[in-house]
């Protein structure tokens, strides 16, 4: 008696599917990465309790304290923990129409990940292969929108940063000549200065490896033979920005879903040291307002 078994057929993309990811910690994955979201909310809005605006005063009187209550019980009581980042997602979904459209893109990167914390809390699995497809598009996308504003090509947007902002220039004026950093310093770009333009090769090459690098690390992501060399060349692009950037609790968020790449449990472990630099980098803002680390 002849058994004939059928077979699917191939999928032309298979290479991308990140089901085939196999994950023995993907439970841990996942709880931990809501642990740290509900701590990350609260030191995002810790960035706002100097603030003297009318978001200042949303964020001490509404969004600050459900945040930290809502980190308090989520973290003590782990059975509560999806419901408690249900309510962050609520209050972040507040955030976002209170301050529409004046709010950094990175709040809805964050807005986004609870949204798949929460949408997928019965199913584990889609929702970090929902968060891997999230931060490989994000990857490419900020990469290739830097192609095609062209301010890159020849350091532009570096060197109006540099001749604007002092965590920049501290940066930049180790590769940069002194001349040109004085000039640039002098420009300030103001209405009608320039030209913005540079005789460092070495700044030209920094410059041009941002996008490059985003849009590179995002493509390799898809391969399983590469995705290790892209999960590490992100973290470390990642780690580049934030020199000079010194958006800490963008770039803890960023780290900590690029590592849902990494198949292994120690990297799972990371999430307190992560949360532990954004809530540091926050109280330095409050107890130092000079020094500002976002």
């Amino acid at each position: 008696m002849l058994c004939f078994v059928k077979s699917e057929p191939p999928r032309p993309f298979s290479f991308i599917d990140w089901t085939s990811l196999s994950d023995p910690f993907e439970d841990a994955r996942f709880e931990s990465l809501q642990s740290f979201m509900l701590v990350a909310m609260f030191a995002h809005c810790g960035v706002l309790f100097r603030d003297d605006g009318e978001l200042g005063w949303y964020a001490r009187a509404i969004f600050g304290p459900i945040f930290l209550l809502s980190a308090l019980v989520g973290l003590r009581y782990p059975v509560a923990k999806s419901r408690c980042v249900m309510v962050t997602l609520g209050v972040t979904s507040l955030w976002l129409v209170i301050a529409w459209p004046n709010f950094a893109n990175h709040l809805f990167l964050e807005w986004s990940v609870l949204l798949f914390l929460t949408l997928c809390r019965q199913d584990k699995k889609l929702g970090l292969n929902g968060l891997r497809w999230l931060v490989a598009t994000i990857f490419f996308y900020t990469g290739f929108q830097k192609f095609l504003m062209g301010q890159y090509f020849e350091g532009q947007f570096f060197l109006v940063r540099v001749a604007t902002s002092e965590k920049f220039r501290v940066v930049f004026e180790l590769v940069l000549p002194e001349e040109e950093v004085a000039r640039l310093v002098e420009m300030g770009a103001g209405f009608g200065t320039g030209p913005y333009e540079t005789s460092s090769t070495l700044f030209l090459a920094m410059s041009n490896a941002v996008w490059i690098g985003e849009m590179g690390a995002a493509i390799l992501l898809l391969f399983p033979k590469w995705r290790k060399l892209a999960l590490f060349a992100g973290i470390a692009l990642v780690l580049g920005i934030e020199v000079g950037a010194r958006e800490l609790v963008f770039g803890c968020v960023f780290t900590i879903l690029l590592l849902i790449f990494y198949q292994g449990r120690n990297a799972i472990a990371l999430w307190p040291a992560f949360a532990a630099v954004q809530i540091l980098s926050v109280a330095s803002r409050l107890l130092f307002p000079d020094l500002r680390f976002n």
